[in-house]
C-alpha cells in the first residue's frame, strides 16, 4: 500500500493511518477466506514493514510511505473444496 506524505503533517500521525489502513486489510482477510474457502480462519501471525521515499524526480512525484507485510494465518477449508462439481 502506498500513500502520499503530506509535507504540513506529523510524520509519526501519516505513519499510523497508513499502518492502520493495512491492519484494517488484514483484519478483512480473514472474512474474505471464509466466504470462499474456508469454515474456519483465524491470523496466526503478521509481520509489517514501513519505508519512506522521495520519489521527487523532476518536480513530480513526491514523498511516500509504503506499507507492505505478511499475513499467516490458520485456515480450516471446506470439506468440498477440491471435489468437481455435479
Amino acid at each position: 500500500m502506498t500513500f502520499p506524505v503530506k509535507d504540513d503533517d506529523d510524520a509519526a500521525t501519516q505513519q499510523q493511518v497508513a499502518l492502520r489502513s493495512f491492519y484494517k486489510v488484514a483484519a478483512g482477510s480473514c472474512a474474505m477466506v471464509l466466504e470462499t474457502v474456508a469454515d474456519t480462519c483465524e491470523i496466526a501471525g503478521m509481520s509489517t514493514n514501513l519505508n519512506a521515499r522521495d520519489r521527487n524526480i523532476g518536480g513530480y512525484g513526491g514523498s511516500q510511505l509504503t506499507v507492505s507485510g505478511q499475513i499467516t494465518m490458520k485456515v480450516k477449508f471446506k470439506a468440498n473444496l477440491g471435489k468437481p462439481a455435479p
